[in-house]
Formats: structure tokens, C-alpha cells, sequence
């Protein structure tokens, strides 16, 4: 059984199914072994998992996704009491800079400790009211932090309620009540697409416990990958764009590198593994290397690949996670980003990967980081 967060290493309440500390997905259970099988049964495969959407396991009862491990949203009560935290913490502050400094001071402060909070709940779900009552804000269709531009117009729907007679804001919390569905969104949740869990209580799910992906022993080196006059390769990926017939499968004119041979790690061939990005463009990979919104090699570490992914809603770490191709295949290890790095399997099975050690995906696995997502595949 896990006891201790795999993205905090804060201890974990028996049967807990997200960390109340940081609020990351606790996963126990073992990995499906992942079966080979024929050309088309891979293609089928990479198909479903090149679109998350695509075969995923029926939304719980509770209105979320899958994703979500059970997590369950919270009504009007929690809500309130939440906000409220969140008041008295800055009227507290803002009390005492008034004793001291003077009002001009004291509302500054206060100004800019809600400006904080804001950005701090959307980058991390966390607010002091959050923190108190084991809750988390999230988006509708994920189990991410908001980011900044949902946060945002939570906080100015929230701002506009403070325009009315000084109280508008509590109704504009709790219009949570009026919200008769599974979510429990209130006003200011619906124009941001968001929600709010209790990761302290486990609700019912209709996926099959989710299990964190087998670990990499020892990861034996790679030969270099050879490129023409460089070392490595650098792919910068662009704004995503539909694809007419998805991704289902990779052809030599799609490709945005030559596929080079496979290297030899003593007697074990090392496969060159395919990935599919969510622009719908493809790269081969045949080492180790990082992706991101700008990322940076690990100063010292081999690094034959560099992929940066253009991210407006800034949902990507810079460097987000690191990935290579051993004997073994292909393997990936989160960099400690901000909204965490997950394998969706051809079964629709959610792995959350760790940043302490690197975990395998097998072909025909989607790898979720952030809002972007790319698709492996691995030739035979």
C-alpha cells in the first residue's frame, strides 16, 4: 500500500485517494502487464490513445472524470466556510498593517494578499480556506491546478460580487446551491469551467483502481542516436491543430526526423520508439530527452532530444518531464511540474508517473502532460 505522496512524500491517510497536502492522486494498486500484439492491434491502440477522449472509462457518479480517482465535489457548506478562511485571514493581516501603517497601507496589502491567494489557487488549487478544509479548486475536465486564466475569471466574477452593497461575493459563492447537478458549480465556477473536490474523501468511481506505472530498475545507457553534424535532436511544436484522421498511425512522410537505426546496448537491441504529438506532427526517438514550454537539459545528463511545445495557458512546466528509449523501451519521469505527468493506457487506464523515479509506457499509451499529450508507438 502507498503511505507517503509519490509528488510530496507527505504521508498518506489509509484508503486516501488524493494527498491532502498537495492534493496529487495517490495511486496503489499493480500495473496491468502490457501485452504485445499484432500491427493492427497496436494502430488500433495508438488510435484510442492519441485522443484521451477517445475510449475512456465512464464518468463516476459524481459528475468528474475518471481522472479524478473518486474525488467527489463539495456543496454551498464547505464552500462558504472556505471563503470565509480566506476573509479573515486577509482582514487579519490588513487589521494589523492598519494598527501599524495607517489605511492607505493597510488596504494595499490586503489588495495585494487577495491578488496572492488568487494566483495561488489558480497554480495549485490551494487557498488558506482550501488548505483548512482539505479542498481543492480544479478544471471541469482534469485534475489540474486552473492556471492563471481561469483563476482569473473565477477572481473577477468573484470581484463584480463585491460590487454589490459589499456582500455580492457570498452570494456568488454560494450560488454553489443552486447548482442541482454533480459538480456543484457556482456562478463564477461555470464561466471558468472549474470545480472544487475534497481530496480527504473518496467518492464512488466506476474505473477500476488506478495504479502508479512499473517502475525502471536500472536504466542501462543508450547508444547516441546519429544526426546529421549534431548530437542530438530539437523539435519546437506549434499551436495544436485538428488532425482529419487523427493519429492513429505514423508514416516515414510524417515523421520530422530520419528514423535511425536501433541502437545496440550490449546483446539487448534498444527500440526506436515513434511519438506522436497532439499537432499531429511525429518525431522518433532513440535516447533520452526532455519536453516542455522551453525545456532545459539537466546540465551533465546525455539529453538527444529537446522538445518544446508552444503552450499559451502556460498548463506545461518549461521543462515538464523527462522521457528516453532503453532495452527495456520507452520510459518517462515528471520533471516536478506544476500539473503533473500522466499514461493513459490503451485500456483508458490512468498512471500517475512520479518524479522520483522514471515509469514505462507501453505502445500505444498517451502520455498527458499538462493540457498536451502525445501518443507512443513503438514499430515492428
Amino acid at each position: 500500500m502507498t503511505t507517503t505522496c509519490r509528488s510530496c512524500g507527505r504521508p498518506l491517510r489509509t484508503g486516501a485517494r488524493f494527498c491532502t497536502a498537495c492534493g496529487a492522486p495517490a495511486v496503489t494498486a499493480p500495473t496491468p502487464a502490457a501485452t504485445p500484439g499484432s500491427t493492427s492491434a497496436t494502430t488500433s491502440a495508438t488510435t484510442r490513445a492519441a485522443d484521451p477522449r477517445a475510449g475512456a472509462v465512464a464518468a463516476p457518479a459524481s459528475g468528474l472524470g475518471a481522472a479524478f480517482f473518486g474525488a467527489a465535489t463539495v456543496g454551498v457548506g464547505p464552500r462558504l466556510l472556505a471563503f470565509l478562511v480566506d476573509c479573515v485571514v486577509v482582514a487579519l493581516v490588513a487589521t494589523l498593517v492598519l494598527v501599524l501603517g495607517g489605511p492607505v497601507l493597510a488596504a494595499l496589502v490586503a489588495v495585494e494578499i487577495a491578488v496572492g491567494v488568487v494566483v495561488w489557487e489558480a497554480r495549485t488549487g490551494c487557498t488558506f480556506g482550501n488548505l483548512a478544509l482539505g479542498l481543492r479548486a480544479a478544471r471541469q475536465e482534469a485534475p489540474y491546478a486552473p492556471g492563471l486564466r481561469r483563476g482569473a475569471l473565477r477572481a473577477l466574477v468573484v470581484a463584480a460580487g463585491h460590487l454589490v452593497a459589499g456582500v455580492g461575493q457570498w452570494l456568488v459563492i454560494g450560488s454553489v446551491a443552486f447548482d442541482r447537478g454533480a459538480l456543484h458549480q457556482g456562478w463564477h465556477d461555470r464561466v471558468a469551467r472549474a470545480v472544487v473536490v475534497d481530496v480527504r474523501r473518496s467518492g464512488p468511481t466506476a474505473a477500476s483502481p488506478v495504479a502508479p506505472a512499473a517502475p525502471v530498475s536500472t536504466l542501462a545507457p543508450v547508444a547516441p542516436v546519429a544526426a546529421s553534424g549534431t548530437g542530438g535532436s530539437v523539435a519546437t511544436v506549434g499551436s495544436r491543430v485538428p488532425s482529419p484522421s487523427g493519429v492513429s498511425a505514423v508514416s516515414s512522410g510524417s515523421t520530422s526526423a530520419t528514423r535511425p537505426a536501433p541502437p545496440v546496448t550490449g546483446a539487448r537491441v534498444v527500440p526506436v520508439v515513434v511519438l506522436t504529438l497532439d499537432t499531429g506532427e511525429a518525431m522518433t526517438v532513440g535516447g533520452p530527452g526532455v519536453i516542455g514550454r522551453a525545456p532545459r537539459p539537466t546540465p551533465g545528463e546525455r539529453c538527444d532530444h529537446v522538445v518544446s511545445m508552444d503552450d499559451p495557458e502556460r498548463s506545461l512546466s518549461r521543462t515538464h518531464a523527462h522521457f528516453g528509449v532503453d532495452a527495456d523501451g520507452f520510459w518517462v519521469r515528471d520533471a516536478g511540474s506544476g500539473n503533473g505527468t500522466v499514461v493513459v493506457l490503451p485500456s483508458g487506464q490512468a498512471l500517475v508517473v512520479g518524479a522520483d523515479r522514471p515509469s514505462r509506457v507501453p505502445s500505444g499509451a498517451t502520455v498527458r502532460i499538462g493540457d498536451r499529450w502525445f501518443a507512443v508507438d513503438v514499430p515492428r
